[in-house]
């Protein structure tokens, strides 16, 4: 029985362009220096000492940045092409992040979170649509469970380390999280020709291109797809600002512990996700998926509220949360994949990280005022309604829609030209 579970855990690798595999060494460098995201709230109310509100309203800015960011990425994807995107943001990036720890006070603090989310949001449309141009329509869903896992085991470590770094001094968490940044783009630089990646049509080709491709925002599908993303990621995004500070207020625990059980996330969707979509990629729609995923994250959040003890209502929080975003995230993105083409990708791309980004915005301002007003077991109940609110759109959409989970990405983009090693 392990011999089998072993082959087909191997057998869920084989197959995916080499491409692929470099982009995910690249994404994993970076975020396992992704230590200071996972402990901003934390660091904005116990280092700088500001209230949850203004916490809130800080993360508000970050989300602003990430849903400009998200517009202007897909925008410069489609004009100047994934690899300079790419590698300007990641450098951009690092040295912003070593300027945030010089930043202490509040309106300066919200135009620098603004500023760093703002150029981190610019690599992910153009991330996404390098991972389109690599792929297969037979490999698709892989090669994205393939990048999300190298993004999981990151985020694996960097909480874990991140609680330690912490514990010596906050500062070590720009510093490594800055300097991993730029070393990421440096690992782009090593592992892909800026040559063969560059867009073979002309300027005036790819105008002409822009102009006869529907754009997404005339999309009506799309855009209530996008929508329903957006609640969703409301809900699963407590885990990252909400949550955390729980544990700390509530739970009275470390930020080394805080880290470490925050790492069974992704160590949890490293381990099983990549078998579990290659068992099930195909055998049901897309948004199947993704509603039970919504089913998952609500009973996440009910585990706070049964009478089991610290470390099991947390543990049981992070199985449930993990399995949900297996089930929502990877099955959400081939969606997208599948249903944007040519040369307004990046745009569609965009518009599907705007989502995120908007619920970025939402996330920690919804959460942070209501644990202010009402408490978090108010807050916790909350996002068990949105949760099922969203399940109900999600159905609605499908069942108007009965084929749009079986679309597949164009052979022409199959065929583009992609980047070969450097």
């Amino acid at each position: 029985m392990l011999n089998n579970l072993y082959r087909h855990w191997l057998s869920s690798y084989i197959g995916i362009p080499k491409s692929i595999w470099f982009l995910a060494a690249i994404n994993l460098v970076n975020r396992c220096g992704s230590m200071v995201i996972a402990f901003i709230t934390i660091y904005l109310t116990h280092q700088l000492h500001f209230d949850i509100r203004e916490a809130g309203y800080v993360m508000v800015f970050f989300g602003a940045g990430a849903l400009v960011g998200a517009y202007a990425g897909g925008r410069m994807t489609d004009r100047l092409g994934y690899y300079p995107v790419q590698f300007w943001s990641l450098i951009l990036n690092g040295i912003m992040l070593l300027i945030l720890m010089l930043v202490h006070q509040f309106w300066t603090m919200c135009v620098a979170i603004f500023a760093l989310s703002l150029i981190s949001e610019v690599f992910r449309p153009a991330n996404s649509v390098a991972i389109a141009r690599f792929s297969t329509p037979e490999t698709r869903t892989r090669s994205i469970s393939l990048y999300r896992m190298s993004v999981n085991l990151g985020w694996t470590v960097a909480p874990a380390f991140g609680g330690l770094l912490a514990s010596l001094g906050w500062d070590w968490l720009f510093w490594v999280d800055g300097l991993t940044c730029i070393f990421a783009a440096l690992l782009l630089r090593g592992l892909m020709s800026p040559k063969a990646a560059a867009h073979t049509a002309s300027a005036t080709d790819r105008k002409a291109a822009l102009a006869e491709t529907v754009s997404p925002y005339r999309d009506r599908t799309f855009l209530w797809f996008i929508f329903l993303t957006m609640l969703n990621a409301v809900v699963f995004m407590q885990l990252m600002w909400t949550v955390p500070v729980f544990w700390k207020e509530g739970f009275q625990w470390t930020e080394a512990r805080i880290g470490l059980v925050a790492a069974l996330n992704g160590f949890l969707v490293f381990l099983v996700e990549m078998p579990m979509i290659h068992r099930l990629d195909g055998k049901r729609h897309q948004l199947q998926y993704v509603r039970f995923g919504l089913v998952l994250y609500a009973l996440a959040y009910l585990a706070f509220e049964l009478p089991l003890g610290q470390a099991l209502s947390a543990v049981l929080f992070i199985v449930a949360i993990s399995f949900g975003e297996m089930f929502v995230m990877p099955f959400s993105s081939n969606y997208v994949f599948g249903r944007s083409a040519g040369a307004r990708q990046g745009q569609y791309m965009g518009l599907y990280t705007m989502a995120y980004s908007v619920a970025n915005i939402l996330a920690p301002f919804f959460g942070t005022q209501i644990i202010a007003a009402w408490g978090y077991a108010a807050l916790w109940y909350m996002l068990i309604g949105l949760a099922g609110i969203t399940w109900i759109g999600f159905w609605i959409l499908g069942k108007n829609n009965p084929d749009e989970s079986h679309v597949q990405t164009p052979p022409e983009l199959a065929a583009d030209a992609i980047p070969q090693a450097g």
